[in-house]
């Protein structure tokens, strides 16, 4: 049984699997229904705080998931990584220790105590997809995981050396659901250090309308297929 898009009149199939189109880290949602609720399951361990989530997906215990956290005062979801292990109905996530500048932000957004803070104008979808990127100039393409994508811009992790603010990147992502590999161009906004890789946030440009009908049209196709959630 699959479902209609109205937008662009074509089929989609059942959801995606997970086991088949996910590389890298799963993504587990974590909603609470207010910022109260998120302190009540927040839990001040080093390096930067657990949290329990109620959830019924099964990651194995120890292994490493990206948490989406939301309540509905927040005003933007906030992706972080975290270390998993399973209790009955709920998991309870160790966050990673690069996560402590989104910790801060969270528990001071939850407390009330933090008044200017940044609302996008895209929707952003946790997403995992494979995707080379270069720099214009340079021949040779890096692999990366394209971890966050709107119709604005993306968050890529990479393992090698990222590219620095205001430089001009191509990606080539392959994307499920659109036909052919997504090819985009745009400018580096910010660079993030971690453990492990390293992540840049692209703002992309605006090239031709073909470009933006494809990139369009995969954000449809996580909208209507519930992104890839575990």
């Amino acid at each position: 049984m699959g479902s209609v898009s109205s937008a662009s009149h074509y089929w989609l199939a059942e959801p995606v699997d997970p086991a088949e189109t996910i590389v890298g880290t799963p993504i587990v949602v974590a909603r609470y229904a207010s910022g109260e609720g998120f302190l009540d399951a927040y839990r001040d361990v080093e390096p930067a705080g657990a949290l329990v989530v109620p959830t019924r997906a099964r990651p194995a215990d120890g292994s490493e998931v990206v948490l989406e956290i939301f309540w509905p005062e927040l005003p933007n979801p906030v992706f972080v990584r975290a270390l998993v292990g399973r209790r009955r109905n709920w998991l309870v996530a160790r966050l990673h220790g690069d996560a402590q500048a989104a910790r801060d932000f969270l528990v001071q957004m939850a407390a009330g105590e933090r008044t200017r803070f940044y609302r996008r104008k895209q929707r952003r979808w946790c997403v995992r997809l494979s995707t080379h990127w270069r720099r214009f100039g340079d021949l040779v393409a890096c692999d990366g995981v394209v971890e966050d994508l709107s119709t604005g811009g993306a968050l890529i992790a990479t393992w090698s050396a990222p590219p620095k603010m205001g430089e001009r990147v191509a990606l080539r992502i392959a994307a499920p659901g659109v036909g052919q590999d997504l090819i985009v161009t745009g400018t580096v906004r910010h660079t993030e250090p971690r453990t492990g890789d390293a992540a840049f946030g692209l703002q992309f440009d605006y090239r031709s309308s073909g470009e933006q009908r494809r990139l369009r049209r995969l954000v449809r196709v996580f909208a209507a297929r519930g992104i890839v959630i575990l």
